[in-house]
């Protein structure tokens, strides 16, 4: 024991030893401040940056839904987005921030991405993603399934006679001015098409005009270079000698 003892001693007091040993810690010091960019990348891929608030949810016809997807505040100027399907690498995106579509209004609060959808129909049922668009990583999403009823005693959060009257009419009249959008857009482009034929009708008429102008006037120029080929030859008269 005492021999072990004295044998530690020499080491220490051994300045090769004291050197090659500081030589290795400043080696692993650097080693693991070379590797913490890594660490923390894997960290950020495999970890779940964006949360959904709740994986099933209710709504009824007419009503509104809402759902709130968490995130961690490092993305907060990162595009964030709201898809429809039941495999996430083939969902239909809705919407990306901040824009929103006509019944989808997204906000991004810098750590929330709160969805809305106004005038559900019950083909909204189905599953949802909002997703996190990542630059090195493949995008961060979670899922919940909307189901949307006609039943009103099913909702969770009751609303008055009122209330509920004003949407209904509120989503028949934004119904309604989406068909009047619609009736306008189609008018409009039939117009453009009538147009656009009758420009090409008046240019194809002009042209046929120009072309049989040039055709009269070759042909008159022909006639005029060769009078004597039109008329026809003229009888010569000789006087008969009398005998």
């Amino acid at each position: 024991m005492q021999g072990s003892w004295l044998g530690n001693q020499q080491y220490l007091s051994d300045p090769g030893f004291l050197r090659s040993s500081l030589e290795l810690f400043q080696l692993k010091a650097h080693f693991l401040l070379s590797m913490e960019p890594l660490l923390l990348l894997s960290l950020a891929l495999f970890s779940d940056a964006m949360v959904m608030d709740e994986k099933v949810k209710s709504g009824v016809e007419l009503d509104t839904a809402s759902a709130i997807c968490n995130y961690d505040a490092h993305y907060k100027d990162h595009t964030k987005y709201w898809c429809r399907g039941y495999f996430r690498d083939s969902c239909n995106i809705i919407a990306f921030t901040p824009n929103s579509s006509n019944r989808v209004a997204l906000k991004d609060t810098g750590d929330q991405l709160i969805i809305t959808v106004s005038c559900l129909v019950k083909e909204d049922t189905g599953w949802y993603w909002c997703g996190i668009q990542r630059d090195f990583a493949r995008d961060d999403m979670d899922f919940t399934k909307l189901i949307v009823t006609d039943n009103r005693e099913d909702r969770a959060n009751g609303l008055s006679p009122g209330t509920s009257g004003n949407r209904t009419r509120s989503c028949k009249t934004s119904k309604a001015v989406q068909k009047a959008e619609g009736s306008r857009m189609s008018i409009l482009i039939v117009c453009v098409l009538i147009s656009g034929l009758g420009i090409i009708f008046l240019i194809s008429h002009m042209s046929r005009g120009r072309r049989s102008q040039r055709n009269r006037g070759v042909t008159g120029k022909s006639i005029n270079r060769n009078p004597q080929a039109s008329q026809a030859p003229s009888m010569v008269s000789i006087p008969l000698a009398t005998i």
